[in-house]
C-alpha cells in the first residue's frame, strides 16, 4: 500500500457535492489514490485489525485510531433464528468510539462525493426508531406495531436530502413502508424489492414466494453498475438481494477503478464485515445527523413532506396496461367508488394468505382517501390494499415505467 494515500493528503471541499463527471482534475486525483487503496487491500479476516473498521481505514490519517467500537448490548444469541450464519457471529449491538466515528464520517463524506453512482441498500434496522418492529433480535427492537401510520425516521428525511444534492442514485429496500416516499425519496428511484404496503401490484413476498420480475432485474442491475453501495441497517443475512453489497464489494478489488466498494453502517456486525471499504458502527439516525453537517446540510424536520390533491382524477401518460407511454394519455380516476383494477401485478408469486384467491383479474373499487396512512384505499376482491399518494405525483410526471392501478374501462385521450 501507499503510504499517506488517502483523505489526509487530499479531501474535497464540504460544498462539492457533484458526481465525478463534473469533478475537477484534484478530484479524480483523490479518488485514484482511494482506488491504489482499495485495490490494494483485500478482503479481511475477524481476526485482522480492519474488520472493525473496513479496509481503507487505516491509511485514514496520520492520527487514525484503530480501536474497536464499545459494546452497547451483548447477547449470545444469533441475529436471527431463522437464518443460519457464521459460528462467531451474535447479535451483540456496537457504538464507535467518537474519534473513530468522526474519522470515519469524514472518509464516508469523500466517498459520496467521488462515487460515480451510489445505491443505497436498507434493511428492517433504519425503520426500528420509526416504531416497526425487525425480525432480527436487537436492544431497540421494541415492538410498537406501527405499520401504515408510521413517519419517517432521521436516516430516511437525509437520504432524500442526499439524493436531492446528487449524492443518492438508486436504493434498493428490503422493508415495505413506504417510509422513504413519505420522506420525498422519489418513487422512480426506490427498488421495493420484497414487495410494499403501498403497491398493490408489487405486495409483499412471503419466503415461499417469489419477486416480481421487474423488482428483481432492477436489483440486479444496481448490483452490477453501482459504484458505492451504501448498506444500511441490515445483517446481510443471506437474501438475494444482498448482491447489491457483495457484488459492489467485489468489484472494488479490480483495477481501473471498477467500484469504491460497500460502506456499512448498522448496529451489529455481519458475516461480510471483512469485505466493507468503511464499516461504520452505530445507529443510521446517529450518523446522518454527525454527515449531513458535513455537506453544509442542515437537520431536516422530522415530518412527512405533504400531499395536496384537489382533484381525484388525474391525467396520466400511460396506456390502459399502465405502461408508460408517449401516444397516449389516460384519465385516472380515482374517486370513492370507482372501479379499478390492478395491472402487472406479482400477487400470485407473492402468496399473501389475505390475497391467495386473486387471480390475474385483480378488480376492484376505491374505498376511500386516508391521510393517516397516506393512501388511496382499494377493494381488491375483498382484500384490502393501499395505493400510496406519491404514486399519483410520479403518475402525472410519467416518472414510472409502469402504474399498478388503472380505471376498469380505461378511459384514454390522445396526446396533442
Amino acid at each position: 500500500q501507499k503510504s499517506g494515500c488517502f483523505f489526509s493528503i487530499t479531501t474535497l471541499p464540504p460544498s462539492s457535492t457533484m458526481n465525478m463527471t463534473t469533478h475537477d482534475t484534484g478530484s479524480c486525483h483523490v479518488r485514484k489514490e482511494i482506488e491504489n487503496v482499495i485495490t490494494n487491500q483485500s478482503f479481511v479476516e475477524k481476526s485482522h485489525p480492519l474488520f472493525w473498521h473496513g479496509r481503507i481505514f487505516k491509511e485514514g490519517s496520520k492520527n487514525a485510531s484503530l480501536i474497536p467500537p464499545l459494546v452497547t448490548w451483548e447477547s449470545n444469541c444469533k441475529p436471527r433464528d431463522d437464518h443460519d450464519t457464521v459460528d462467531w457471529l451474535t447479535a451483540s449491538e456496537y457504538t464507535d468510539v467518537d474519534t473513530v466515528m468522526n474519522e470515519k464520517l469524514d472518509q464516508l463524506a469523500n466517498l459520496l462525493r467521488l462515487s460515480r453512482k451510489t445505491v443505497v441498500y436498507s434493511g428492517a434496522g433504519i425503520s426500528v426508531a420509526a416504531g416497526i418492529g425487525q425480525a432480527s433480535r436487537g436492544a431497540g427492537n421494541r415492538r410498537r406495531n406501527l405499520t401504515t401510520t408510521a413517519v419517517p425516521t432521521l436516516t430516511h428525511h437525509a437520504l432524500s436530502v442526499l439524493a436531492k444534492k446528487g449524492l443518492i442514485h438508486g436504493w434498493v429496500q428490503q422493508n415495505h413502508d413506504g417510509l422513504p416516499q413519505k420522506a420525498g425519496f422519489p418513487q422512480e428511484d426506490i427498488n421495493e424489492i420484497h414487495g410494499s404496503w403501498y403497491d398493490p401490484s408489487n405486495p409483499v413476498v412471503l419466503y415461499s414466494g417469489s419477486l416480481r420480475t421487474y423488482e428483481f432485474e432492477w436489483m440486479e442491475k444496481e448490483a452490477e453498475t453501482a459504484d458505492l453501495a451504501l448498506v444500511i441497517g441490515t445483517t446481510l443475512g443471506g437474501l438475494n438481494a444482498d448482491q447489491v453489497a457483495t457484488k459492489t464489494a467485489i468489484r472494488s478489488l479490480k483495477k481501473n477503478g471498477a467500484s469504491l466498494g460497500m460502506v456499512m453502517i448498522n448496529l451489529q456486525q455481519t458475516p461480510h464485515d471483512g469485505k466493507a471499504s468503511l464499516r461504520i458502527f452505530g445507529t443510521s439516525d446517529d450518523v446522518f445527523s454527525a454527515l449531513l453537517p458535513r455537506f453544509d446540510v442542515p437537520i431536516p424536520e422530522l415530518v412527512p413532506i405533504e400531499f395536496n390533491f384537489s382533484e381525484r382524477k388525474f391525467l396520466v401518460p400511460y396506456d390502459e396496461n399502465g405502461k408508460r407511454s408517449s401516444s397516449v394519455k389516460m384519465w385516472l380516476d380515482l374517486n370513492p367508488g370507482a372501479a379499478v383494477k390492478v395491472v402487472g401485478h406479482n400477487i400470485m408469486g407473492a402468496k399473501q394468505p389475505s390475497q391467495r384467491h386473486i387471480g390475474k383479474d385483480a378488480t376492484g373499487e376505491v374505498k376511500r382517501w386516508n391521510q393517516s396512512t397516506m393512501a388511496v384505499e382499494l377493494k381488491v376482491k375483498r382484500a384490502t390494499m393501499l395505493l400510496g399518494f406519491w404514486w399519483l405525483e410520479a403518475a402525472v410526471e410519467g416518472k414510472t415505467p409502469t402504474i399498478p392501478v388503472v380505471n376498469a374501462k380505461p378511459n384514454m385521450a390522445v396526446c396533442t
